[in-house]
């Protein structure tokens, strides 16, 4: 008897593809959609607010029910608005407020995608839930347990997404792209005709280019948009800024100032409504505090851990020491060997062990 997969089908070509793939090697695959409109009328008055409902799609998606029909598949459909406002978009939300800058998309991964997959395991009759991320999802040699891998293509790779999941969460998942280049999967499922031509990659930050509202998300918070002092390390106060909303760490272009030298975002003041700027040499760092820590293999019994550190996508993992903070090492401090750009506060730090990702957790500054 074939086991049973479920296959969480975005629209786009990576999922499709994952679906199309173990559907050849002859699992039983059903597509599940989920709808995420965190602006729309379930979002806000949902009759109950916590319950899964998988239905068929119906109309919702036109383009998802010809690739579900062209694979072969059943394809239902989970709206889970509710659930995506008040965990991703309202922490968005405060962090941007807070003066922070979010990762949604880890987030999302922890809280939505892969913790709502896998309740549908026995909801469905399925013995695996699959997704279409570039990483890929092994066998730790010392501890034994299931954790996420780098991806063999290292321009898609997207182990850092993913490093907030514990062993729970990966034990029934497949993650069949891990293996392939994304120029590969792209032609192949042209030439399948799976999709049309005409759809396009995911977004990093799907709420914005599915539903093209951006400014809602922050409609309630005028304060976000107040403009304010632009404080230049070396030289003080030289501009004003449209709003905090507009800007991160790190970030050197669109600052609205000149100083005959680049210069760069090293802080945001909420509380004061203060950008800092300043030159480069001012924006390296050693040492930040990862908190809500989660180790895919327990808590480590070591007191020092010596490991590579990434603290955004496009990042370079850095050799690091980190020692726990707490008991359990849900806070830990890391030191970098050596210094990194932009430590950005409300990021996602990233910890493996060669390919491995063994932990993950918030960046805050001391």
């Amino acid at each position: 008897m074939s086991k049973r997969v479920i296959v969480g089908l975005s629209g786009g070509v990576d999922s499709a593809y994952v679906a199309w793939l173990l559907k050849q090697q002859n699992y039983d695959v059903v597509g599940v959609h989920f709808i995420l409109d965190p602006f729309g009328k379930t979002a806000i008055d949902a009759p109950d607010k916590q319950s899964l409902e998988v239905k068929p799609c119906g109309g919702q998606d036109e383009a998802l029910q010809k690739t579900a029909e062209r694979i072969g598949i059943e394809l239902l459909c989970v709206d889970l608005s509710y659930r995506f406002r008040r965990h991703i978009i309202s922490r968005f939300v405060e962090e941007y407020l807070s003066g922070r800058t979010p990762n949604p998309c880890v987030l999302c991964n922890l809280k939505i995608k892969f913790d709502v997959l896998h309740r549908l395991l026995g909801r469905l009759g399925a013995d695996y839930f699959a997704t279409g991320h570039y990483a890929r999802i092994v066998t730790h040699p010392s501890d034994g347990v299931p954790v996420v891998a780098r991806a063999a293509d290292p321009l898609k790779d997207q182990s850092y997404f993913l490093c907030m999941l514990g062993a729970q969460h990966l034990q029934k998942a497949i993650l069949p792209l891990g293996d392939l280049r994304k120029s590969d999967v792209k032609a192949e499922v042209f030439r399948l005709g799976l999709c049309e031509p005409s759809v396009h990659a995911s977004q990093d930050l799907c709420f914005v280019s599915e539903h093209g509202k951006y400014a809602d998300v922050f409609k309630e918070f005028p304060r976000i948009h107040k403009p304010g002092p632009i404080v230049d390390r070396d030289e003080g106060e030289v501009g004003t800024h449209p709003g905090i909303l507009n800007f991160t760490i790190g970030q050197r272009r669109g600052l609205g100032v000149a100083l005959g030298q680049p210069r760069y975002v090293l802080a945001i003041d909420a509380e004061t409504n203060t950008l800092h700027i300043g030159p480069k040499k001012y924006l390296m760092r050693r040492e930040f505090v990862a908190r809500d820590v989660v180790w895919v293999a327990g808590s480590p019994k070591d007191e020092r851990l010596n490991l590579n550190v990434k603290i955004r996508l496009k990042h370079k993992a850095a050799p690091a020491t980190l020692t726990p903070i707490d008991g359990e090492a849900r806070a830990v401090r890391v030191e970098f060997h050596n210094a990194q750009p932009a430590v950005t506060p409300g990021q996602a730090a990233a910890f493996y062990d060669g390919d491995f990702i063994v932990g993950g957790g918030w960046i805050e500054l001391p």
